[in-house]
């Protein structure tokens, strides 16, 4: 049986998106540290990950909570492709991946940039030309629970394109730690936050996957 409970709006215009009398449901617990959830728009099925247990799971309101990956080398963030398959940040291995059939294959998309390793890709989104954008913080090399401890190769934390012909771009190199990001609906705008610098940042993105801002 699931807890419900009403929650508190503080800003009316979220009423637009949610009616104002829906239930907020618990549907997992006993969890690590969960972060990444994304949900499928059509076969309605969630996906997130718990990075202290390095596992992700699959949520549907028929079956319930089953695991997706396990290990998961601590994945922290996910989305979907333009296929329907899910990409995650593994904070363990420094690597961006995607998976296939259901998470029992998984592909390496990207693993360095100049030759050496990313710190640990965090979140990620894919835009609706195939492009893959990321940030690449440090949180899972300087946090035993959330990675693997080890040294940095890089000298800064970045954000990231992969576009689908396999070229990796760093779009910006001065944030103090990059985490969350998201596309404004028309894709012309790109939202990342930087979490010690405690600001977000916008920027202008043209139909050639430049951004600037």
């Amino acid at each position: 049986m699931t807890d419900t409970m009403i929650y508190e709006t503080r800003d009316d215009r979220f009423s637009a998106l949610i009616h104002p009398n829906a239930q907020l449901e618990k549907v997992a617990g006993d969890l690590g540290f969960t972060e990444g959830p994304i949900w499928h728009p059509t076969e309605n099925w969630l996906v997130f990950s718990d990075i202290r247990n390095s596992r992700q799971y699959r949520w549907t309101e028929a079956d319930g909570l089953s695991p997706f990956r396990v290990p998961s080398n601590q994945s922290n963030g996910n989305c979907f492709d333009k296929s329907g398959r899910v990409i995650s940040c593994e904070h363990a291995t420094s690597q961006v991946v995607l998976h296939d059939h259901d998470g029992k294959r998984v592909r390496v998309l990207a693993t360095h940039f100049e030759g050496k390793e990313f710190n640990s890709p965090n979140d990620v989104v894919c835009d609706s030309k195939g492009r893959i954008w990321f940030t690449d913080p440090t949180f899972g090399r300087v946090r035993e629970d959330l990675g693997e401890l080890r040294d940095q190769e890089l000298d800064f934390q970045g954000v990231y394109r992969l576009d689908p012909d396999g070229s990796l771009h760093c779009i910006a190199r001065d944030y103090d730690q990059p985490n969350g990001l998201c596309f404004s609906a028309d894709e012309t705008r790109l939202y990342v936050n930087d979490t010690v610098g405690g600001h977000i940042r916008e920027y202008a993105v043209d139909d050639s996957g430049n951004a600037t801002g």
